[in-house]
């Protein structure tokens, strides 16, 4: 593994740590947005049959102790149950944005990984074959096969490692997005029905 990394040059450093950072930023994306994973159709039965007994401070301590962003925006309406629709609407939309904020945290820093590892690979493709150019206009004798050799290779490697980097970071990226956009789609779900339960507060 050495020998190859070696053999491919210098632009196999970035390469290194392109594939370093997007190992660990994956990991700790899918971690987080797993760990907040919760049944958010039975968390809002408990919510409203808290609300329908006139328990708000219960319904309040039912979403406070549940985790992801589903619960934090429920309680955030909750909170302000007292209040008018489109200032209970306001504020768990402020805390919506926040959820979505800390959800799509340094998935950026993913999408930047796929787009220049190819080309850092691409790179190292273009500094081999000038060395190889360079080696068969030196006319070096017998060194000479070696060392074109070695351009070809430093070329070669550096595409693949740009691509085997690339390819799975993109696909972690993709999967990572779907479940930040079944999470939106769930709050703004979840969002509607608990404004339609505060609609009837009167009744509790």
């Amino acid at each position: 593994m050495l020998k190859i990394f070696a053999l491919g040059g210098p632009v196999m450093i970035p390469l290194l740590f392109c594939s370093i950072f997007a190992l660990a930023i994956g990991i700790e994306r899918l971690w987080y947005l797993l760990r907040s994973r919760v049944d958010t159709d039975d968390l809002l039965e408990d919510i409203k049959l808290s609300l329908g007994q006139g328990k708000v401070l219960e319904a309040m301590q039912i979403a406070k102790k549940s985790r992801g962003p589903v619960a934090a925006v429920l309680a955030a309406g909750i909170a302000h149950y007292d209040r008018g629709r489109e200032e209970i609407k306001e504020n768990m939309d402020i805390v919506g944005r926040d959820e979505i904020f800390k959800m799509e945290r340094r998935i950026g820093a993913l999408e930047l990984i796929v787009a220049i590892s190819p080309l850092l690979g691409i790179l190292g493709t273009v500094t081999g074959i000038i060395q190889s150019f360079n080696v068969v206009a030196a006319l070096e004798g017998i060194g000479q096969a070696a060392e074109l050799s070695a351009g070809i290779a430093e070329a070669l490697i550096t595409t693949a490692t740009g691509l085997i980097i690339a390819v799975p970071t993109m696909a972690v990226t993709a999967f990572l997005n779907s479940i930040i956009d079944r999470n939106i789609a769930d709050m703004n779900k979840k969002s509607t029905e608990l404004l339609n339960v505060l609609d009837s507060r009167s009744e509790f």
